[in-house]
């Protein structure tokens, strides 16, 4: 199966706020680690693998991300979802996620990023 590219809503690129980019980066990472969560949990004969478990980790990776990074997810700030992103990218290739997907996925990321900049 190969596995999915997210692509960055055009309708969520006006009016960008850091809590935004940051439920677009959770939602980034969901759909390029999904598949790589699920066959990880299934070699370890995790039960009740379902999209809302896979999105549950994925909340939590983003969320030890930014802790990692001296971040706070609940108030993010344009440079702490920069550096939570850097976090995620580097995990995402320690799964084992092709550099073609981290690398796409990590471009429309920061193309968020630079249109909240100017605001932040």
């Amino acid at each position: 199966m190969a596995e999915a590219c997210w692509r960055l809503p055009a309708s969520q690129l006006d009016d960008l706020t850091p809590l935004r980019v940051r439920d677009l980066v959770v939602e980034c990472f969901y759909v390029a680690q999904h598949e790589t969560l699920r066959r990880t949990k299934a070699k370890l004969g995790v039960a009740g693998i379902d999209d809302a478990s896979i999105r549950a980790n994925v909340v939590g990776a983003v969320r030890f991300a930014f802790k990692e990074s001296d971040g706070d997810f609940d108030h993010p700030t344009a440079a702490s979802l920069r550096n939570a992103v850097g976090v995620l990218a580097s995990r995402a290739e320690s799964w084992g996620t092709p550099v073609d997907i981290i690398q796409q996925h990590h471009e429309q990321v920061l193309d968020m990023l630079r249109r909240l900049e100017p605001a932040a």
